[in-house]
């Protein structure tokens, strides 16, 4: 049976709605160990026929058999597994890497074969070394004269073993003595037991080869057969044995191994194509981690505050707009404060006493709100002390008219830079509140200006919310504002302390059934606050996804920059696509290769965002103390795989576009 066997093989191109017929019923067989040349004038269908027997090309119709297997039904990577194990291809332009030196290019239709890289790189030095360039061996090709090139050329095409070898042309870009020493390297190799298919259109070179078939219009005008006597080799013989391919699991991860390497050198010969496309990736990384960081860290303060200011009571106070007109709402009394304690999930209820008043000193008066202050005041209010001292003990037990203003109030009554501590306040409250039931020998409401001495001035904790108004307030013991200010024993307004055992809406539900019986209308309002402190939470959360949202943007610009310079780098590097199928390349190798590319250049990106927002992380927490910023290796670990993810999904395309194209389309490309 002979090793390559044709039976009417056409092959017809497609120019419009002109039908070219570059080949028409080509029969022929070559045996093995032949040394054939196929010889024609430019457009006779040499070319085209050398691609389909080096299974770079189906023809359109007819038979092709190799070693008895039909390869004219086999998919592309089926081909393309026959062109590793049993072809070798020496190409008139040489068809060498450029980034790659000698013995790597030698040694890459290995890598498809998935051997490791020990044993190719010894493989291609041995096949150097015996092709006469031991001394060239980490040369790249354009350090390298012609012949030299295509001596590489002849040890990649004996990487595997090379059965067959097509040489296309080899002689056609060199000098009279290089081509020479070329021919009688293809004699040798024929010689060691090849099958030599030289494709010419010389007469003189096609004369070195023991059978000439002749190609005119697409079709064999002249053979002269296989020589008689010729005697097919039992095996293969050579310097070293082809290299023995690995198993599915090695050659996976030769081909990982080898794509991130190629993906490397591609990003590492285009720098600032490489740069630039790495900026948007950086950008929009950093833009997201950094708006994500910022907003995680501003909700956590915000909420944070304002989760001790309403979280856990459910502020109740006197008045409803709803009321009828003429109807005056009632306080609440004592009995009603006590009924409301006894209710399931109320933790304990605090009275809320203030008051407007007018307040002077010296020649400055100002309308301010006293507030019966305890020694908590300043934790729930998210005040901190900024001058003198706060109310004391003392001051509770002897009802002391001492008094803490805050920064409005001591602004309102004391010229700018003068101290308040020490000095006297006159507080005239003026009309007094609606007439109650008042404690148990209580004086009636003074209606007199009263001396209180300033102890002390208070503002808000920086960032935090507090409970200060457009008016200036003043804080004096509760004893005091008890005895002195409001003696009444009922109340205008409470919060209600919950313990979380009930749900908050249920106790809030308990407190307005309870009060509205008492009082017989509902005369008074109230106020969920874990329920709007979860309705806050939600509008903060949709807000922090909006802002991420809106820095993604920029990341999915950085993609879409990724994805057309991989579409550049596809057609830039078309001719290198067919020189790596030529030498068995899958679809899938081409395939992941080029996403693994595009996967490394947005990692890349991705760790110089993360740097970059890690960085300004911290130039914010140094510039301020109010917000304290901080990535976590989990955001940072996020971000990376994001940046990733953004490889895959916009390199997919420029790496499907790579894998589709047909090795004798690329091949013909510059």
């Amino acid at each position: 049976m002979a090793l390559i066997e044709l039976k009417d093989i056409a092959r017809h191109y497609q120019l419009g709605e002109i039908d070219v017929p570059a080949l028409d019923g080509v029969s022929l067989s070559i045996e093995a160990g032949e040394f054939v040349a196929i010889m024609g004038q430019s457009g006779s269908g040499k070319s085209t026929l050398m691609n389909v027997l080096g299974c770079l090309d189906n023809p359109t119709s007819g038979s092709f058999h190799i070693d008895g297997q039909d390869a004219s039904t086999l998919g592309a990577d089926e081909l393309a597994a026959l062109r590793r194990e049993r072809f070798g291809f020496i190409f008139q332009r040489y068809h060498l890497l450029p980034h790659l030196d000698a013995r790597a290019n030698a040694a890459l239709p290995a890598v498809y074969a998935g051997v490791g890289q020990a044993a190719r790189g010894d493989r291609a030095r041995a096949l150097l070394e015996r092709l006469g360039l031991g001394e060239r061996l980490h040369h790249r090709p354009n350090e390298l004269s012609g012949g030299q090139q295509q001596r590489v050329s002849i040890a990649r095409a004996l990487m595997n073993g090379g059965q067959i070898i097509l040489a296309d042309e080899p002689t056609g870009a060199l000098d009279s003595a290089s081509g020479a020493e070329m021919l009688r390297l293809v004699r040798e190799l024929n010689d060691r037991g090849h099958t030599i298919i030289l494709v010419t259109h010389d007469a003189t070179v096609a004369a070195h080869a023991r059978r000439v078939i002749e190609l005119r219009d697409g079709r064999v005008v002249a053979d002269n057969g296989t020589p008689a006597g010729h005697v097919p080799p039992c095996e293969l013989p050579s310097d070293a044995p082809p290299v023995q391919g690995g198993g599915p699991l090695r050659r996976l991860q030769v081909q990982w191994r080898e794509a991130v390497a190629t993906a490397l050198l591609a990003l590492k010969g285009n720098r600032l194509r490489t740069a630039l496309s790495m900026l948007g990736i950086s950008i929009g990384i950093a833009s997201v981690v950094s708006i994500v960081a910022l907003t995680t860290a501003a909700r956590a303060s915000i909420e944070t505050d304002l989760s001790s200011l309403i979280s856990g009571r459910i502020p109740v106070w006197r008045g409803n707009p709803s009321l009828p007109p003429g109807v005056v709402p009632q306080p609440f009394r004592p009995h009603e404060i006590d009924s409301l304690r006894a209710l399931d999930g109320v933790k304990g209820i605090t009275l809320n006493r203030q008051m407007q008043l007018t307040a002077r000193h010296q020649s400055r008066d100002a309308m301010l709100e006293a507030i019966g202050g305890d020694a908590n005041t300043l934790k729930a209010r998210k005040l901190k002390l900024v001058e003198g001292r706060y109310l004391n003990a003392m001051d509770f037990e002897s009802r002391s008219q001492v008094v803490v203003l805050d920064e409005k109030s001591r602004d309102a009554l004391f010229k700018k830079g003068e101290s308040a501590v020490g000095k006297l306040v006159f507080v005239n409250p003026g009309m007094a509140p609606d007439a109650g039931a008042q404690l148990p020998g209580a004086p009636p409401p003074p209606t007199a200006a009263l001396p209180f001495t300033v102890v002390g001035v208070v503002a808000p904790e920086g960032g935090a919310f507090s409970f200060s108004g457009w008016l200036g307030q003043l804080y004096l013991p509760h004893t005091t504002f008890s005895r002195k200010l409001d003696a009444r024993a009922d109340v205008d307004n409470f919060d209600v302390l919950l313990d979380l055992t009930v749900p908050p809406q249920q106790v809030r539900e308990q407190i307005i059934h309870r009060l509205k019986a008492l009082h017989g209308r509902e005369d008074f309002g109230t106020w969920n606050g874990e329920e709007e402190f979860r309705k806050f939470q939600n509008v903060t959360g949709a807000m922090a996804a909006l802002f991420a949202g809106v820095a993604a943007i920029s990341l999915l610009v950085g993609g879409v920059g990724v994805m057309n310079i991989m579409l550049v780098s596809v057609s830039e590097r078309t001719r290198e696509i067919g020189i790596r199928m030529a030498i068995g390349a899958r679809q899938g190798d081409v395939r992941l290769q080029f996403l693994i590319e595009a996967v490394v250049l947005c990692c890349l990106g991705g760790l110089v965002g993360v740097a970059l927002s890690w960085l300004a992380a911290q130039g914010v927490n140094a510039a301020q103390q109010q917000l304290h910023v901080n990535i976590s290796w989990a955001a940072l670990g996020v971000a990376f795989a994001v940046s990733s993810g953004v490889g895959l999904v916009f390199g997919t395309l420029p790496a499907r576009r790579a894998a589709a194209l047909s090795p004798v389309d690329a091949l013909a490309r510059e």
